[in-house]
């Protein structure tokens, strides 16, 4: 009888350990969503706000945008996210051949706007190419997703020989005793920069108005791990229809600028510690940051014409992506 309970404690024991294990990873009993401060943020802001859970165990992190690629790139798909929020250009990049995970449609469509000193001339479609040749025009991310974009809508009005593209930090965007023309910055730094009033900058023109169509251009995705999507299609399909409500609920009136940052700073790693991407939150930069979701099957034509863009100005910014990296309900 020793013997037999020896045995027995010591099964119950590894069953308990591997329980353990399990609910610690990713794919056990939470799923793990991940998504950049900033504008992606703002796509998911009433889902934090409201904690929606959806029946299951959803824990939402918000991190930096310069890290976020690493949660979808371990080896371990167990330490990956089951959700992320992703630039369109890095998607395209680590996940287009659909082997792991599939787009569930475009969150933001552009927030990406020229500023400059009070002087210079506004910028449009029609007069961009004429205003724009001869320009210093400084980029913030040039090396990213801001940097690829402006390319494309350089060589779209045929004028990137003919403009000096620089590289700059958001601290060198200024109107009073800078030698640089223009400059592209993205929301929310943008109206941070504009309404300052010792900058003396005035808003110069928008790159998705540049690029033209009537939704812009598509700038951040949602994806899904392919198992998840497998395993949980309801979970899915609940999640997308979330998402694509909350852009209406951050313009609604009694919805605070308070609420939608409190809800995106609760979910840092360590909020008492972080610097936000926002600092101040107002309806008119909301709607500068295009938060509108769109379904991978509804914008799969769009996406790839505009990768195959990115990729024209420079094959490194995009890749092709397949077909069955986009998610349909099929």
């Amino acid at each position: 009888m020793k013997k037999f309970l020896t045995a027995l404690f010591g099964v119950l024991i590894v069953c308990a350990s591997a329980l353990g294990f399990t609910a610690c990873g990713n794919g056990g009993g939470s799923i793990q969503v991940y998504v950049p401060d900033g504008a992606p943020a703002l796509a998911i802001a009433q889902l934090m706000a409201e904690d929606m859970q959806f029946g299951k165990d959803v824990d939402y992190n918000v991190v930096d945008a310069d890290g976020i690629t690493s949660n979808v790139t371990y080896d371990d798909m167990s330490k990956n996210a089951d959700l992320c929020v992703l630039p369109v250009n890095d998607a395209s990049k680590l996940l287009g051949n659909g082997a792991k995970y599939k787009m569930l449609g475009a969150v933001t469509h552009g927030n990406l706007y020229i500023v400059s000193a009070t002087d210079k001339a506004v910028l449009t479609a029609d007069n961009f190419a004429e205003e724009i040749s001869g320009k210093k025009l400084g980029v913030v991310q040039m090396a990213k997703f801001p940097g690829a974009i402006t390319k494309v809508i350089l060589s779209k009005y045929s004028v990137t020989e003919s403009v000096d593209l620089q590289a700059v930090q958001p601290t060198e965007v200024t109107g009073v005793g800078s030698d640089f023309d223009y400059f592209v910055i993205p929301e929310p730094s943008a109206s941070t920069r504009l309404g300052n009033a010792n900058l003396s900058l005035k808003l110069a023109g928008s790159l998705q108005e540049l690029y033209g169509g009537a939704n812009g251009y598509p700038q951040a995705v949602l994806v899904a791990k392919n198992s998840l999507i497998e395993s949980d299609p309801e979970f899915i399909s609940d999640f997308i229809a979330a998402v694509a409500a909350s852009s209406q609920w951050l313009l609604k009136d009694e919805v605070t600028s308070e609420t939608i940052l409190n809800a995106i700073r609760s979910h840092y790693p360590d909020p008492e510690n972080t610097a936000p991407a926002f600092n101040n939150l107002s309806k008119s930069v909301i709607a500068n940051c295009a938060v509108n979701f769109t379904a991978a099957a509804d914008c799969k034509a769009e996406v790839k014409t505009f990768l195959t863009k990115l990729k024209a100005v420079n094959p490194d910014f995009a890749a092709e992506v397949a077909d069955n990296f986009f998610y349909t309900n099929a």
